[in-house]
């Protein structure tokens, strides 16, 4: 084992680093903005601030209220012991929306030192060693409090792996994760992984399973709110790339990986984290798997941002690891 070497630091991913000039282009539009208000028409500089904060929330607001208010529309229907009320639907925007404050922008934009590829050095791990995945349109930063988690919990050996490249289609995403995880393997000495993926990231584990070899080098795949046949959220946006046209609810694509990897149960256990209620995968039951192929465990009242900072899911992440660890 070579856990010293470690893999090798992504630093900054592309998109990662449009995050961070995204970041500060936000914050000195703020500052200048603020600025002129207090020189030019003597705005107190509390009220400033204050503004500033109310415009930045605000659309933090509205991003998560345009992708709840489709996803509603065409939601699954639910077992009646699934449903919520109002109280609980509004609960679970607003902690979407915290999701959003938290992401948008510091969670991606920091992603060098919030969240390095490597553990840490040093810390005990039981099992194998486990690999993240997050979704489209994200990073490793995103999965910071995941990793955390694992970290404080035992698992010390939790790489972090960034989509790349972006939009150029999902097989670009699993050969991209198949070279890391024969770099984790490498470093470890381990023979195989443990797989955990957020929204497409459960997609990108799942055609790395079944079709860039990754049934030979991994023991556990779990998929948390994954859009493992599409989301209705990316219709008529299929000309920003690739990768949007596979991610279209019930698009060919999609269905024949779907085919392949459900003719027969899958060789290693395959885990599904759905919620009725997700508020990017709509229909819901389009994070579903046929009973045959894996096991699904259903989180209702939890929105898909919310998922990466969810105590429960995290939580029942570590249930799962146990689990298959004391097996």
């Amino acid at each position: 084992m070579s856990q010293q070497q470690g893999v090798q630091e992504q630093g900054f991913t592309g998109h990662g680093r449009g995050f961070f000039k995204a970041f500060l282009i936000e914050a000195a539009l703020y500052a200048g903005i603020g600025s002129y208000a207090a020189m030019a028409h003597c705005v107190p500089p509390l009220r400033v601030v204050l503004i500033s904060l109310l415009v930045f929330v605000s659309l933090r607001f509205f991003l998560t209220l345009g992708n709840w208010l489709p996803t509603w529309k065409n939601r699954s229907p639910k077992r009646a012991e699934h449903e919520i009320g109002c109280a609980a639907t509004v609960a679970m925007l607003l902690r979407e929306w915290w999701a959003a404050i938290l992401t948008y922008p510091f969670l991606f934009a920091f992603e060098p030192w919030l969240v390095p590829n490597n553990p840490p050095a040093g810390l005990a791990h039981k099992g194998l060693p486990v690999v993240l995945v997050p979704g489209f349109f994200t990073n490793r930063g995103y999965l910071y409090a995941w990793r955390k988690y694992l970290l404080r919990n035992g698992y010390g050996q939790v790489y972090c792996v960034s989509p790349e490249p972006i939009f150029a289609g999902v097989e670009p995403n699993a050969e991209h994760l198949a070279r890391f995880v024969d770099e984790v393997l490498q470093d470890t000495g381990a023979e195989r992984v443990i797989l955990i993926g957020h929204s497409m990231g459960g997609l990108v584990i799942r055609l790395y399973l079944h079709r860039f070899g990754g049934l030979a080098k991994s023991a556990l795949a779990i998929a948390v709110g994954s859009p493992l046949n599409g989301t209705v959220l990316a219709e008529g946006k299929e000309n920003m790339g690739p990768i949007i046209q596979q991610l279209t609810s019930g698009n060919a694509w999609a269905a024949a990986l779907t085919a392949e990897a459900e003719a027969q149960p899958c060789p290693i256990p395959f885990i599904t984290l759905v919620s009725p209620h997700d508020s990017i995968v709509a229909p819901q039951s389009n994070a579903r798997v046929a009973a045959h192929y894996g096991r699904e465990i259903t989180l209702p009242g939890v929105g898909h941002m919310e998922m990466v900072n969810s105590t429960q899911v995290m939580r029942v992440l570590k249930q799962e690891l146990d689990a298959f660890n004391h097996d």
